[in-house]
């Protein structure tokens, strides 16, 4: 299991730039014959436009890096034959989402998603969305973006705390955003499971609340989350 690593940084400055992958380029071929194969397994899959970490570096309290454009089924190739190119690295925004009682709220992925059956943190790859005409990415509003689609609640109930929390484990890089939710964990759990029933495409199936260690036992999740979530209630509580 790759070593992993979690860091508080005030300040996230993260810029797009138009420029090639030469792995993409490189494997086009294979890339084109498997997306043939996962596209047909699994038709919810759509090759859109995302972003991808060129070089990163975290020193004195900021995260810095530069991104560049991928084709989805690009990434896909990559991320499904051993990430072998570690040249780049998959970065994502996450919601650590807290209700005003303590507890954490997660997500568990719908069948059909990149993490079908997987226990995470709500959240989401950087697309043209997150991206200003200078380049910037406001990964703050990205994940509160992912927040609202993913699971119902709205900016004006969540408080958000400053800084990020960067874990970084192999080729990932996720940089999560802290919200407290406006309520109670049992209150906030409702109108998030009332979101998911009225939504039969909605990426979740289901909203998993957890408030020590002990809960993170047998719950399916990737690396990156468990070890976050490990930081937060294990190691320490997390900055505000």
């Amino acid at each position: 299991m790759p070593a992993s690593r979690v860091t508080f940084v005030q300040t996230c400055d993260l810029v797009a730039r138009d420029a090639p992958w030469p792995f993409a380029d490189q494997h086009a071929a294979e890339i084109d014959v498997h997306w043939a194969r996962r596209a047909a397994e699994n038709p919810a899959y759509f090759n859109g436009r995302i972003y991808m970490l060129a070089s990163h570096a975290i020193r004195n309290g900021a995260l810095t890096g530069q991104l560049i454009p991928v084709d989805f089924k690009a990434f896909l190739y990559w991320r499904e034959t051993g990430q072998r190119d570690t040249s780049v690295c998959d970065v994502f925004g996450s919601a650590i989402i807290r209700s005003h009682d303590g507890a954490i709220l997660l997500g568990r992925q719908r069948a059909g998603n990149l993490n079908a059956g997987l226990v995470y943190l709500p959240g989401g790859f950087i697309d043209a969305r997150d991206v200003d005409g200078a380049g910037e990415v406001d990964i703050r509003a990205s994940v509160l973006r992912e927040v609202e689609e993913e699971t119902g609640l709205a900016a004006r109930t969540l408080a958000v705390s400053e800084g990020f929390l960067v874990t970084t484990v192999g080729q990932q890089v996720s940089v999560a955003v802290e919200f407290v939710a406006d309520g109670e964990a049992k209150h906030v759990l409702a109108a998030m499971r009332r979101t998911l029933a009225g939504d039969a495409a909605s990426e979740l199936e289901e909203i998993v609340a957890v408030r020590d260690v002990d809960d993170l036992d047998g719950l399916p999740m990737p690396i990156y989350a468990d070890a976050l979530l490990r930081y937060l209630l294990g190691a320490r509580p997390a900055p505000r």
